[in-house]
């Protein structure tokens, strides 16, 4: 209670109160704030360990390789009851696979949906926009070309690869294991 240090008619000035009291421990917990969880597989697979029972607005990132690696979800309250959403892909704009094309006199195609490497929202992307890395599994030195082309939904790849052996190249043939890194690049 403030103590009355003067008072006439016209005016009081009151002063601070004698003793002031901060409780710092007393209350209800709160609510527990967004957290991540790390896990292997989809989150509404029932099968996945998340560790602890989620609440809305809690985040979750698939480490299990394959198909959603590396994809955040969020739960959300939806009509249906709560569920995980998937919100992004952390690392959207890498791709990395190994394939074993048939190469005829030095040359093979491989094809990739886009969806496989990249979500587009924005504008179709065209051949300018991937970056491709290949190295291809051999005994002895290889020189590979890789060419993007765009037709549909599908990038395609064309290569053109040959061996040094001794003292000359000769252009690669059958099977061979090629392993391709795709990055997304603005044009």
């Amino acid at each position: 209670m403030p103590e009355v240090l003067l008072s006439n008619d016209d005016i009081t000035v009151l002063g601070p109160p004698e003793i002031l009291e901060v409780l710092v421990d007393i209350g209800p917990a709160g609510i527990r704030g967004s957290q991540v969880f790390v896990g292997i597989g989809d989150p509404n697979d029932p099968d996945t360990v998340i560790g602890q029972t989620p609440i809305i607005n809690d985040l979750y990132i698939n480490t299990s390789p394959g198909e959603n690696y590396s994809y955040m979800y969020q739960y959300q309250d939806l009509p249906g009851g709560p569920s995980w959403v998937e919100k992004l892909k952390i690392n959207p704009t890498i791709y990395s696979n190994k394939f074993s094309p048939t190469y005829t006199s030095g040359a093979a195609s491989i094809t990739i949906p886009i969806a496989d490497i990249v979500t587009v929202s924005g504008p179709a992307l065209v051949a300018g926009n991937f970056s491709i890395q290949c190295t291809i599994n051999n005994a002895n030195p290889v020189a590979v070309s890789a060419v993007p082309s765009v037709s549909g939904t599908d990038l395609t790849i064309s290569l053109k690869a040959a061996s040094y052996s001794g003292s000359s190249w000769s252009s690669l043939s059958g099977a061979v294991t090629t392993y391709i890194l795709i990055t997304i690049v603005e044009v």
